[in-house]
């Protein structure tokens, strides 16, 4: 299959920024409805994002199947539409009920946007899928670490009624991928006739090695969501490093992670995908090892920026083994390995939180690099695909 021009990869990615921007500013736009004393309490704020993450990980391979079923590449649209209107409104009210209903609509966006998403960009990848899917990728980064920063900055006019402009970003995205929606259905059901007529081995699905690399993203995802959210507490209490630069820190690492992000998918199209999942999770867990021994901040960022670069290089080929696993169901296998097992290390970390309030964060850090260490292990045991188009 020739592939699309690179604006189209860009678009895609676009869209995955307008709606992740949403899903990433909620954490600060509930932080100032308890400011605002809209919400009471911090078991509030938890709930609600909770009840986001749970929803958006049970309707995500669901989505997938739909798209999979039939051409819609209008479910991005659609996505991105449920996503800013769970978020825009939410400066306009105080009712929790209602809080609780937008908030489960921008999940509900999210879950739709993400296997519609990766399901177009798996198509117009071609032979260099782990580009394409890095670049859809960077795309959700860029958007869930902006998404603060871009409700802050007009909260700063607008106070709550900030939540309004959430809408802008997809607006203009949406205008866009509706001019192209017509293009973007024929491409899609040329694909899929041609995973309906070919009867090669090739095109045949792996639905045990498919289980397998799931579980290994369960792993993964806990010890992510894990040392996100713990690390600048780490910072802060065991290394007594002042909020603003535990802060600063924790940015840098999210920052690596976004870059590594696409120049994994780039280096995976050539190394393979397996094998650059294997080194660099063999890498990540060493310097992960490593940071776990330093005593000093400076020493910490060292071996912590390393990690992160490693641990997010092997993030699109992941997505792409998943997809060349379920090769005629590429929406659901999206919605599995970036949906589910995204959902369940978000689900994950809070039960692994107690160990710090227990034993303490040095703790806390040790259980993600016993995990750390464990998908390291799990890669060995990947199906290997290749890297041609399927």
């Amino acid at each position: 299959m020739k592939i699309l021009s690179g604006k189209d990869s860009l678009l895609l990615s676009a869209g995955h920024f307008a709606t992740d921007i949403n899903h990433g500013s909620l954490p600060i736009i509930l932080a100032y409805l308890y400011q605002n004393n809209i919400l009471t309490s911090y078991s509030q704020v938890a709930l609600l994002m909770m009840a986001n993450t749970i929803l958006n990980a049970i309707i995500q391979p669901l989505a997938g199947n739909l798209s999979d079923k039939e051409a819609r590449p209008y479910l991005m649209s659609v996505g991105i539409f449920l996503a800013f209107s769970g978020v825009m409104f939410i400066g306009f009210i105080d009712n929790i009920y209602l809080l609780y209903a937008l908030i489960c609509l921008n999940g509900v966006g999210s879950a739709i946007f993400h296997p519609a998403g990766g399901k177009m960009s798996h198509i117009i990848g071609g032979a260099r899928q782990g580009k394409s899917m890095s670049l859809f990728s960077v795309g959700g980064n860029a958007g869930m670490a902006a998404g603060p920063f871009y409700f802050t900055f007009l909260y700063m006019f607008f106070s709550l009624k900030a939540t309004l402009a959430m809408c802008i970003p997809g607006l203009v995205v949406i205008a866009l991928l509706m001019l192209k929606n017509r293009y973007y259905t024929l491409k899609t059901m040329h694909h899929d006739n041609l995973v309906k007529k070919d009867k090669n081995s090739t095109q045949k699905e792996n639905v045990k090695g498919f289980i397998y690399l799931v579980s290994v993203l369960f792993i993964r995802s806990t010890a992510w969501f894990t040392f996100i959210s713990f690390i600048s507490l780490y910072f802060m209490h065991l290394m007594n490093v002042k909020d603003e630069t535990a802060t600063l820190i924790n940015g840098f690492i999210c920052l690596t992670g976004a870059i590594a992000t696409f120049t994994g998918g780039t280096f995976s199209d050539k190394l393979g995908y397996k094998r650059l999942i294997m080194i660099c999770s063999s890498m990540s867990a060493l310097c992960f090892i490593v940071f776990l021994f330093t005593k000093t901040p400076l020493f910490a960022v060292i071996s912590l920026l390393p990690f992160a670069f490693c641990f997010f290089m092997s993030m699109s080929p992941y997505v792409v083994i998943g997809q060349k696993l379920l090769c005629r169901h590429v929406g659901m296998a999206t919605g599995f390995t970036i949906g589910l097992s995204m959902s369940f290390g978000g689900l994950m970390s809070p039960l692994l939180g107690k160990l710090g309030d227990t034993y303490g964060l040095d703790v806390t850090m040790k259980t993600v690099a016993i995990f750390i260490v464990l998908e390291a292990l799990g890669t060995i045991f990947l199906p290997k695909v290749d890297n041609k188009k399927q």
